[in-house]
Order: C-alpha cells, then structure tokens, then sequence
C-alpha cells in the first residue's frame, strides 16, 4: 500500500486506477563545490530519463537506509551503499573530497509501460548532505558507504573554510593566490614551493602606531 499523505492528487488519482510500480531515484553531487560532478542512479531494472537525467540501472545503487520523520528538528543521518566497482566515484571523492557534497533521494511511479503515471509523479523522500564515507573491500565484493545526514545536522557545525590553497582551489578554481603561500612558523621551509619575494606576505604581523 502507497502512503496518500503529501502526495498530488494527480498521483492520487492515477495510482487509485490500478497497477504501477514505485522506484527511487539517487543525485549524488560529488566533485568540487566550484565544479560539480552529478552521478544518477535508480533502484529500477533498467535505465530512466526522469526530468531530462538518466538514472542508471547497472546494479551501482545496492541500497539506503529507511527514512524516517521525526516532529523534531533533530539530525538524523541515513546510509546510502554503492558498489566501488565504479572507480569513477572512489577517484573522484579520494581527489575533491566529499564532504558536505549534496544527495537527494526520490521516489517516482510509473505505469506498466516504464512511463511516469503522471507529469508530477516523482517527489523527494530525503535531501540531506553527506557527513562520511567508508571503503569495505572483502575481496570478492567492494562497496562504498556514504553517511548523509540530513540539514539539521550542520547547524551543530562549526562554520568556516580552511585558508589552503586545496580550499582555495575547492570555491575559486584557477586562483593562484596560495601558490605562494609558505609556512608561516618562523624558521619552517615549504619544500619545493616557488619563493616569495615581495609579497606582503613575507613582512609578518602589522602593527600599528599608537
């Protein structure tokens, strides 16, 4: 039995004529914040276009955690499995990280013929953010976990951004600005890095006359 609370009448409606299938459908955004990278995968039996992107069926997707409601604003944090067999993915969160990076979960119905019942039959079912990932590799099989948490979760964390030039990169790419950049500790040397000549940089701490 499909749950009628918050869902269109148009889908009410359809789905109250008879037979039809439920699918999720999964945006993962990973590469940098500057560049996104958006990975499409489905739990259905075979490939889907749904709003113009191609949810892949190859068996990516292994399965996410329940989703759960809370009248709380608490965090809460779900699971969501993937085979590593797509190297794509491990080399992409091992290069730009992961982090923060986005990820929607929605459900849709379709008709017998694969075909949505309704122009607005697809909602969102969970949109959080993720919060860690780990690699399990036994040999035979290999999979990656992300833990998304949803947006209550970052509220509880403390803000900023990390004055690197692997940050600078991350918002601003092309910057040059921490090409330069050398250790700022007295007497530490940033090996192989270009010397810094005129930059303000080198003339430490400011002060100001009184």
């Amino acid at each position: 039995m499909t749950p009628s609370r918050g869902l269109h009448s148009d889908i009410t409606t359809e789905l109250a004529k008879g037979a039809y299938t439920s699918i999720h459908l999964v945006d993962l955004t990973l590469g940098t914040v500057a560049i996104p990278v958006l990975y499409y995968y489905t739990d259905h039996t075979s490939d889907i276009v749904v709003g113009g992107n191609t949810y892949l069926a190859s068996g990516f997707l292994l399965n996410f955690g329940a989703v759960k409601e809370d009248k709380k604003m608490t965090t809460g944090t779900m699971n969501l499995v993937l085979s590593a067999v797509n190297q794509t993915i491990i080399s992409d969160v091992l290069t730009n990280g992961y982090i923060h990076r986005p990820v929607k979960i929605q459900r849709a119905y379709l008709t017998s013929a694969n075909v949505l019942v309704c122009s607005n039959a697809v909602f969102t079912v969970y949109d959080g953010r993720i919060d860690g990932m780990s690699i399990q590799d036994s040999g035979k099989t290999s999979v990656v976990t992300f833990k998304v948490a949803n947006h209550w979760a970052f509220f509880q964390r403390i803000q900023g951004r990390r004055t690197t030039k692997n940050s600078m990169d991350e918002y601003f790419v092309g910057d040059k600005g921490f090409d330069w950049m050398q250790a700022s500790n007295v007497g530490a040397t940033n090996v192989g890095a270009p010397p810094v000549s005129t930059s303000w940089m080198n003339y430490g701490p400011m002060s100001w006359p009184a």
